[in-house]
């Protein structure tokens, strides 16, 4: 919330003729920073610390980059502050004072909200005084803006600094006060990089940092190879996979962990906690019996709320007498996301929106995502249970492998409604993906401290201040990427539906606004700047072309395709900082090489194809297992209501699956030439969402890899025949991979290897089939 008590901002006036503070005129330091002599710091950004020093060191030294004048920074005793003001002004200085100093000036003064800051400008002094030390920062960050600095991404490139032999500002009495409490992004590896660190601090990131809630503590002799019984009884045997939340060993031991924490760090607010990451949850009968009969849809699982809420109940009361303000603090995620059913929580526990099953790309107001509207219900219902809820979600396209993906739509909807519904504050998973994601992070920062700010005026100052002459086209091609994604009736996760948001025209739309935008550039570095989000295009541009020609099976061209993504993505990822990270690679690695890679080895170096497989099968959904019974398949078997079934082309969601968890059947029919038929064969499919059992002529050939999305073959050579062959697939999908897949996710075909070739398996095949 920002108030403006005087007239200086609101001036009608052009902002020369406002009165006006001088810090540098013609190029020479008309101002002293003062500060106070005793040392201000407190809690900053996470782990950090922030002073009232580092930011008049800060402030000092941007007004020397944008006017090469120094403005000194003197340490002042308390009381002495009217002693250095009147020495300023017999010297012909103004003077900025910050801190808790600020407060010794004469005259009523606005006093600023949690975590807030009053910046007022008049009679020669500009005073700014943080509700904290960290919140005195953020005040200075704004006196920088109001002289022109931005930081719009991490690095040089990202921030603009004006040039100007006078400075001055404008008479004013300003207050702000942060919409949410906390507002963190988590880089994960990159939260640790200083030049990342220094962009969050640039965005206002500040306040309660939630604690990681994976996990439960159980002491160090607590292991799964020292007691078995402590964790989760899955199918009759013991995994490591969660905790048995019912044996009251694990309860005694997890409220002395929890103690032992608390005593250990006696500032700190809480203690995160929670099942590992994934499933493996217990079924012994006293943890079923701690559950409320709920059943989550998204995972297709029982919901488990129940069972973590009373334990951690029972961790609260154990805490009792010493502990009693301490708290927990836990994801509201997977299948723990619908609230309890028959157990109160305890009004300590401290939920965290974490909404990985549901869609990462719209808003929660859309009309088009029915899935957020849901959320929207979860959200009213834990907040009647709760008294303090954070949010956790996901501000980037998971296993996305760097598509543009600008989503300041999304963006303004959630933080709103947020602020709206009382939400405390945001700790949100995001990723370094500045060349894709466009100005969605920086409008992201400045929404979670003012939820009322427009971010149409943000993106079109981002756009104006980096790009100079070409700001207007960029602004539409952001808004190109971003209307997409806004209006598209797609939800899934990864880049699978991604390549429906961006068609070849939408592609060649932006294509021709960026070179637009690139000859408009005419000068450095807005050159450069429109050169990243260029590069970043071509990298999403040419993983279209890669899936496009994959799916088609012109595996030269996919090939082709590939690497220039490959030498796109090492020119961005070679920057100080990455301006498109390694979790591209990985992501690309995950789901998307290997097929290509693969598929075309098999395609080309004295390898013949023999028979391409159609992207249109006919299949058959069998949520009741029952496809074997009745053995779809057989060649012999020919009823069923066999449908149109397509594959890697179109995914589950597309075609009304998305919340399917089950088995599907594929089947078609390929023609073998004779001479083929007699030499060796082998039948290579590019992946499958998760796993599936492939028949050959009525014949078990085998089944797909270990992994989800990996490819595998199988050797055919005895169980194909001259003329038409029946190859069949039953895929089963019953984990969550990624959103809405499921089923053949990639091409395959029958191919004859060149003649004394080893081939292998691309990996062990799966012994066991769902």
């Amino acid at each position: 919330m920002i108030r403006l008590l005087l007239t200086g901002l609101l001036c009608a006036a052009p902002f020369s003729m406002c009165a006006q503070t001088p810090l540098v005129r013609s190029g020479t330091a008309s101002a002293v920073i003062l500060i106070p002599e005793a040392p201000e710091a407190g809690p900053g950004i996470r782990f950090q610390t922030s002073s009232v020093e580092e930011a008049a060191n800060e402030l000092s030294a941007s007004v020397a980059t944008i006017s090469n004048a120094t403005l000194p920074v003197r340490k002042v005793a308390a009381g002495k502050l009217a002693t250095e003001l009147e020495a300023a002004r017999a010297d012909g200085k103004s003077a900025v004072v910050l801190g808790s100093l600020g407060k010794e000036l004469p005259g009523k003064r606005p006093e600023p909200g949690p975590g807030g800051f009053a910046l007022t400008a008049g009679e020669g002094v500009v005073a700014i005084v943080g509700e904290t030390p960290r919140a005195t920062e953020i005040g200075v960050h704004e006196l920088l803006e109001q002289l022109g600095m931005r930081w719009f991404f991490p690095g040089p490139l990202g921030t603009v600094t004006p040039k100007a032999e006078t400075l001055q500002v404008a008479d004013q009495s300003l207050v702000q006060n942060p919409s949410f409490e906390a507002r963190h992004f988590g880089f994960n590896a990159y939260d640790s990089e200083p030049i990342t660190a220094a962009w969050k601090r640039h965005q206002r990131e500040g306040g309660p940092f939630l604690p990681p809630a994976h996990g439960i503590k159980m002491g160090e002799d607590g292991t799964f190879e020292q007691h078995p019984e402590f964790y989760s009884l899955v199918k009759g045997v013991r995994t490591d996979k969660q905790v048995c939340l019912s044996n009251p060993e694990v309860l005694r031991r997890a409220i002395a962990e929890t103690r032992a924490y608390f005593k250990e760090n006696p500032q700190v607010p809480w203690i995160g906690m929670g099942p590992k990451d994934g499933g493996g949850f217990c079924e012994c009968d006293g943890c079923r019996a701690l559950d409320g009969d709920d059943w989550d849809p998204f995972s297709a699982d029982p919901c488990v709320t129940d069972r973590y809420v009373w334990f951690f109940n029972q961790i609260l009361e154990g805490l009792r007498p010493e502990y009693a303000d301490k708290k927990i603090a836990f994801y509201i995620y997977h299948t723990y996301m619908r609230p309890p059913v028959k157990v109160k929580p305890d009004p300590r526990i401290v939920g965290a929106f974490a909404p990985i099953g549901l869609c990462r790309i719209h808003g929660m107001n859309n009309p088009i995502c029915p899935e957020k509207g849901y959320l929207k219900k979860l959200v009213v219902a834990w907040k009647k249970l709760l008294p303090e809820v954070y949010e956790r979600s996901y501000w980037f396209n998971l296993a996305d492998p760097g598509m543009p993906f600008v989503q300041t739509h999304r963006l303004a909807d959630e933080i709103g409604y947020y602020s709206k519904e009382g939400i405390r504050g945001f700790r949100t998973e995001v990723t370094n993906q500045w060349a894709v994601q466009g100005p969605s992070l920086y409008i992201a920062g400045r929404l979670m401290w003012d939820a009322k700010a427009d971010p149409a005026a943000l993106q079109a100052d981002f756009c104006k201040q980096l790009f100079g002459p070409a700001g207007k086209t960029m602004e539409a091609y952001f808004n190109l990427i971003n209307n997409r994604l806004e209006q598209g009736d797609h939800h899934t996760g990864s880049a699978f539906d991604l390549l429906a948001f961006y068609p070849a025209d939408v592609r060649k739309q932006a294509r021709t606004l960026l070179e637009k935008a690139t000859k408009e550039a005419s000068s450095s570095p807005q050159r450069e700047r429109v050169a990243i989000f260029a590069q970043g295009f071509e990298h999403g541009d040419a993983f279209a072309q890669m899936i496009e020609a994959r799916d088609r099976q012109d595996w030269p061209a996919a090939n082709k395709a590939l690497a220039q993504m490959d030498a796109v993505r090492e020119r961005l990822s070679a920057m100080e900082p990455p301006m498109l990270s390694t979790q591209a690679e990985r992501y690309l690695q995950r789901f998307f090489r290997l097929p290509v890679e693969q598929g075309s080895a098999r395609a080309t170096g004295g390898n013949r194809p023999v028979a391409y497989l159609k992207e249109e099968w006919q299949g058959l959904l069998d949520p009741q297992r029952v496809g074997e019974d009745l053995q779809y398949f057989s060649p012999e078997v020919k009823g069923g209501n066999w449908q149109p079934f397509a594959s890697w082309s179109s995914s589950w969601s597309d075609q009304g699956l998305r919340y399917y968890k089950g088995l599907a059947w594929y089947r078609q029919s390929v023609e073998v030439p004779e001479k083929d038929a007699a030499g060796r064969l082998f039948l290579w499919f590019g992946g499958v969402d998760e796993s599936a059992r492939i028949w050959v002529n009525g014949k078990l050939a085998g089944t797909s890899s270990p992994s989800a999305f990996t490819p595998f073959e199988l050797d055919v050579t005895d169980l194909v025949k001259p003329g038409k062959n029946e190859i069949v697939l039953c895929v089963a999908n019953i984990r969550t991979n990624e959103l809405g897949t499921g089923g053949i996710t990639a091409p395959g075909f029958l191919y004859a290897p060149v003649k004394g070739a080893q081939v292998e398996n691309i990996k062990p095949l799966r012994e066991t089939f769902p």
